[in-house]
């Protein structure tokens, strides 16, 4: 399958991890949608489902896990992957995200990007190199 048309969500305050996220996925050909927290995120989900969500966890206003609920009750058929990108490495955060139906993986900060990639192209059944 490729990339042509995947779009990815990345919700995440930290304007520096989600460019360097938007970048990778720009390199990977898929395109992506920054929103700086949970509350924007659902706004943006009102219009356009994206292929696959990395989300934060530790936000203000909103967590990441508060993001999921709000996304579980207003789109329940919604079937994209998540990748959870947090430093939060507490058990606790660990067994709620094995818990969570769409999370593929949880991923603690600081992270490999090539890690990242691999994780994204195996969610999104891509092959090697797309």
């Amino acid at each position: 399958m490729s990339t042509a048309n995947r779009m990815a969500l990345i919700v995440e305050d930290s304007d520096d991890i989600a460019g360097l996220i938007q970048l990778m996925l720009t390199r990977m050909g898929i395109d992506s949608h920054h929103a700086g927290n949970g509350f924007l995120a659902l706004n943006f989900l009102e219009n356009q489902l994206p292929d696959i969500l990395l989300l934060d966890l530790n936000m203000p206003g909103m967590s990441g896990w508060q993001v999921l609920d709000a996304i579980k009750e207003r789109y329940p058929d919604a079937g994209f992957p998540v990748i959870v990108l947090t430093a939060l490495a507490d058990p606790a955060n660990r067994l709620i995200g094995k818990l969570q139906e769409h999370v593929i993986r949880y991923m603690t900060k600081p992270f490999e990007l090539d890690d990242l990639a691999a994780t994204v192209r195996e969610a999104l059944g891509l092959a090697e190199g797309q």
